[in-house]
C-alpha cells in the first residue's frame, strides 16, 4: 500500500483593504495576526506535522506563514511559489504537488484559489459549512494529488 500524502491549505489572515495596484503588497491587520495565531494553536493541538511549506510571494501570505510557523515552533523547509497566488490553477498545482518528495505539505495561499484547490482534490462534495474564510486551514490526504483523488480530513477556522 502506498503511503498517504497530506496537504494543508491555509488561507492568509485578514488583510488591509484591497488597493487597486497594490494587491500583492497588502499586509495583515491586527485581526489577521490574531486569526493566524488561533489557527496555529488548533493545528498544533491536532498533533499534525509538516515536512515542507510553500508560500505565495504576496506579503499577507508571507506574514501568515511566518506567524503560523513561529507559533508551531518547528523547523521545516519553506519556499516561495508563484503557482499559489489568488490566480493559481488547480491542475497545475496538483501536478506540481505530486512531484514533491514530501509526505506532509502546507500551502499558504489566497482565495479564490484555496477553495478551488480543495474542491478540485477531494473525491466527495465538501461539507455544506465549508468556507475558506481568512486564516482557515483545510486538510486533505491521498496517495497522490489529482482531481477527485483525495479525502477531506478536516478544516479549522479562527472564528
Amino acid at each position: 500500500m502506498k503511503k498517504l500524502k497530506r496537504l494543508y491549505v491555509l488561507r492568509h489572515g485578514n488583510a488591509q483593504a484591497y488597493g487597486y495596484d497594490q494587491d500583492e503588497r497588502r499586509e495583515l491587520t491586527e485581526l489577521g495576526v490574531a486569526e493566524v495565531k488561533t489557527v496555529a494553536r488548533a493545528f498544533r493541538a491536532k498533533g499534525e506535522r509538516l515536512d515542507a511549506v510553500f508560500v505565495s510571494p504576496y506579503t499577507r501570505a508571507q506574514q501568515t506563514a511566518k506567524i503560523f510557523l513561529a507559533d508551531l515552533d518547528v523547523s521545516v523547509t519553506v519556499e516561495n511559489s508563484a503557482l499559489i497566488t489568488p490566480y493559481g490553477r488547480e491542475m497545475d498545482v496538483a501536478n506540481w504537488l505530486s512531484d514533491q518528495p514530501y509526505e506532509s505539505i502546507l500551502l499558504v495561499t489566497h482565495q479564490p484559489f484555496a477553495h478551488q484547490l480543495v474542491d478540485f482534490l477531494v473525491d466527495e462534495p465538501l461539507p455544506v459549512s465549508f468556507a475558506m474564510t481568512t486564516a482557515t486551514i483545510a486538510a486533505v490526504e491521498g496517495e497522490f494529488f489529482a482531481g477527485a483523488c483525495c479525502q477531506f480530513r478536516w478544516c479549522v477556522s479562527p472564528s
